[in-house]
């Protein structure tokens, strides 16, 4: 049970990283010099915040594929894929339309299907 908990927790993580990331680009100018787009980067807190917090994902998912096969590992990392569609739609009021509702719910059935090999 503990490492089902830690893959949901790897995957949790890998997703605020990138609703992070989201966050922090949508305050870069990409219009500016490359130098000050760099720095811009950089100096930026939500940007620095999911830089890191990938790197924690990262630790644990090598935690992890020690653990398990990656056959039975990688597909609960499309649980990311729901979990990005769900944020981008609460944080940054992104749409789901009825295309992406079918395909969040045929990745689910894929990974319950996984699960209980």
């Amino acid at each position: 049970m503990t490492n089902v908990l830690l893959i949901l927790f790897q995957i949790f993580l890998n997703t605020s990283a990138q609703l992070l990331l989201k966050k922090g680009v949508g305050m870069v100018d990409f219009h500016q010099q490359l130098c000050d787009v760099f720095l811009s980067i950089i100096s930026n807190f939500y940007i620095f915040c999911g830089v890191s917090i990938f790197v924690m994902a990262l630790i644990l998912w090598l935690y992890l594929l020690s653990q398990f096969d990656l056959s039975f590992l990688y597909p609960f990392g499309s649980l990311s894929y729901i979990l990005a569609a769900l944020g981008g739609w609460f944080f940054f009021a992104e749409d789901i339309n009825l295309c992406q509702g079918g395909g969040i719910l045929l990745i689910l059935m894929g990974v319950i299907l996984v699960a209980k090999s």
